[in-house]
């Protein structure tokens, strides 16, 4: 039974040290200029959706070429993601928007999921991601 137990827990270990990260290489594309930061933020969980994310991203606007760049994002867990990216047209870190709530700032979601009176369900943005995957959103 010792034994037993002790190999459990190697077996467990050794798991864990060859499960492997996610990579994401994301390209934002229609940036329409070079001014603030395009912010990128990433999503595990639909109770975390637009909350919480497993991890973030922030480049400058002034990197794009041609209304596009490239931003990539390691050590994501594997499974279902889902993605919203901004671009901070005044560097203030937030989507700004008017007083009806309505975003001034240029926006997207993975998989083109539309944002219709609110922003869409994490399902309908959700995606499943192998060990190294690329993607590419529109700005709106």
């Amino acid at each position: 039974m010792k034994n037993a137990l002790k190999f459990a827990v190697a077996a467990l270990l050794i798991l864990s040290a060859t499960a492997q990260a996610a990579e994401l290489e994301l390209t934002v594309q229609n940036i329409a200029s070079g001014e603030g930061a395009v912010m990128v933020a990433v999503f595990n969980e639909a109770g975390q959706w637009l909350k919480k994310p497993v991890a973030v991203a922030r480049q400058a606007a002034s990197t794009q070429v041609d209304g596009k760049l490239t931003v990539v994002l390691k050590d994501l867990p594997e499974g279902e993601l889902a993605i919203s990216v901004f671009h901070d047209l005044n560097g203030n870190g937030k989507l700004d928007s008017n007083a009806m709530g309505i975003p001034t700032e240029p926006f997207a979601f993975s998989n083109e999921a539309k944002a219709m009176f609110s922003a869409p369900k994490f399902e309908a943005a959700s995606f499943s991601v192998p060990t190294v995957a690329r993607m590419t959103i529109t700005l709106n």
